[in-house]
């Protein structure tokens, strides 16, 4: 395996036009990621942070506090993150831990497309669990799942 150099920087707005110029990790985010007005990526700031790796944007990623005690969790990732998949998810786990504790989250929520399950699998992975389906909630009329986690 290349030995490849990894930075994590606070999240840029630049970072997620970046992020997608790449090509996002899913044909399916694909259309979503278009609509510049409806990403979450009007992230808090010192609540969002990017992962880099060789100097280029690979996955993105932070919470919106709603009000408090809960937040909004985000991600947003190039087909890149492949390359580096355990990196970046040991990575988006342990900063989102350290978001939440900082911000004081008792709970954690965030909307995956339901038909996206390399999504709905890794945010099980993160600790969510299904609420509830979300019908025609997406830009593009697509059903979304709501998934939570109370710490």
């Amino acid at each position: 395996m290349i030995h490849k150099e990894w930075i994590i920087k606070p999240f840029e707005q630049e970072h997620a036009d970046k992020i997608i110029s790449y090509g996002m990790n899913d044909k399916l985010m694909e259309l979503d990621a278009s609509y510049k007005d409806h990403r979450i990526s009007l992230a808090d700031k010192g609540n969002a942070y990017t992962l880099f790796i060789d100097n280029k944007p690979i996955v993105a990623g932070g919470i919106i506090v709603i009000w408090k005690g809960v937040a909004e969790g985000w991600v947003m990732a190039n087909q890149n993150i492949y390359d580096v998949k355990l990196l970046a998810c040991k990575e988006i786990k342990k900063r989102t831990d350290i978001l939440c504790e900082k911000n004081k989250i008792k709970r954690l929520q965030t909307s995956v497309k339901a038909s996206f399950t390399t999504g709905v699998r890794f945010a099980s992975w993160l600790g969510l669990k299904k609420e509830g389906l979300m019908k025609n909630y997406g830009p593009d009329g697509s059903d979304y799942l709501r998934m939570a986690k109370i710490y």
